[in-house]
């Protein structure tokens, strides 16, 4: 039950499913089908309980909006993970702070860490202005680890904000307490600033996930030039007084282990452009389009929003990213080996990509644990070994 930081010489790997409702799912709300939406997240928690007993370390789902992946509240699904999980940490991967209250979402959380038993751990993720978003984040581990945390007016509901009369700021303390004395917050990072900032705040980061593609593929982006930029990130931290290490930093790897590299590429390319179909689809429909067919030729010809290049990324580009886990048994093994030659113990593996049916992806959450990496997975459950007392 230990933080995914804790024990950095023990490699850890992290769960995460997409909850893909489409395909095979309908993309039009009218042809919603409840049964297939109630047996995605039925299956979600039964894998992460076979996912404990395999070695994973944590599970992990998105907070996505749409048909692709039905994960709006990612806190309900963790709810439900504090009571069907018994060691496995749960991460939220990510949480978009600036699209709730912090303090509510500060609340939520603190629930989830005591009906776990003390195994949350936090993913914020970026979404909209970054001095805001780091305001959030501020909020968010202030209302979790601190007690009475100086909270602006401006943040907190009218009735509270009445008592204040005159002052600018209150000190509030949010309900209930976690069981851990500091819950763990990570936040995606992949700039050199927000990796800066993360390890100013002593904050985990989530990195090395490239999906922004270019017309020839996804963006080169070097093992030993990340590992470079992650190592300066630990320096910052301690610079700063955090204790921070490499067990501080997750790569976040699209993750599928099929049969031949070509298979494996495929799955995932094909996987992303329905996600990324069905995502558009979606904002159509929130812009008041009636249309249900897919806009994506029309955003295609847009070139600012990047769509063109979606669809013409070749599959072997997921080969060639060093981050992401795709091929055979064999070259799954050579890219994790060279990611752990490099410092990297953490991995969140998004076996169920965006995209990817959920049965490919629990059959490569399975590959990776008995295939890939078993002697890796069997050290993360037995734990470090413990000398005997004298």
């Amino acid at each position: 039950m230990s933080a995914l930081s804790d024990e950095s010489g023990i490699t850890k790997f992290v769960y995460w499913d997409n909850l893909t409702y489409s395909p095979p799912g309908s993309y039009d709300p009218e042809e919603w089908d409840a049964g297939l939406g109630a047996r995605i997240y039925e299956n979600y928690l039964d894998h992460c309980v076979e996912a404990e007993h395999l070695g994973y370390a944590g599970v992990s789902m998105p907070e996505h909006f749409g048909p692709s992946s039905p994960c709006p509240h990612p806190n309900i699904m963790m709810a439900a993970l504090a009571a069907r999980t018994t060691t496995a940490r749960i991460i939220s991967g990510a949480n978009l702070p600036l699209l709730h209250h912090p303090l509510q979402l500060a609340e939520q959380l603190a629930m989830i860490d005591v009906l776990s038993g003390g195994r949350l751990e936090v993913g914020l993720g970026r979404h909209g202005d970054r001095a805001a978003q780091e305001h959030a984040i501020d909020l968010v581990d202030g209302g979790l680890n601190r007690f009475d945390l100086p909270v602006p007016k401006d943040d907190l509901t009218p009735m509270s904000a009445a008592f204040l009369a005159d002052a600018e700021t209150a000190e509030v303390t949010v309900w209930p307490r976690p069981v851990q004395q500091r819950v763990p917050l990570w936040v995606a990072a992949g700039s050199d600033e927000s990796l800066a900032t993360a390890a100013r705040r002593g904050l985990g980061v989530f990195t090395g996930l490239n999906i922004t593609p270019s017309a020839g593929g996804m963006a080169p982006l070097r093992v030993d030039e990340m590992a470079a930029r992650l190592r300066r990130y630990v320096e910052i931290g301690q610079e700063h007084g955090q204790a921070l290490s490499m067990a501080h930093v997750m790569a976040s790897c699209f993750t599928v282990v099929a049969e031949t590299d070509r298979e494996a590429a495929e799955i995932v390319r094909d996987g992303f452009i329905r996600h990324v179909e069905s995502a558009a689809v979606y904002l159509a429909r929130m812009a008041g389009s009636g249309r249900l067919d897919s806009p994506l030729e029309s955003l295609a010809e847009q070139e600012e929003t990047g769509i063109r290049a979606v669809l013409e990324t070749p599959a072997d580009s997921y080969l060639r990213n060093p981050f992401a886990l795709v091929g055979s048994v064999e070259t799954v093994k050579e890219k994790l080996a060279a990611l752990r030659a490099a410092g990297l113990t953490r991995f969140m593996l998004l076996c169920g990509g965006v995209g990817t049916e959920q049965a490919i992806g629990w059959q490569t959450a399975k590959a990776m644990a008995e295939d890939v990496a078993p002697e890796l997975f069997l050290a993360a459950r037995n734990g470090p070994v413990r000398m005997a007392a004298a």
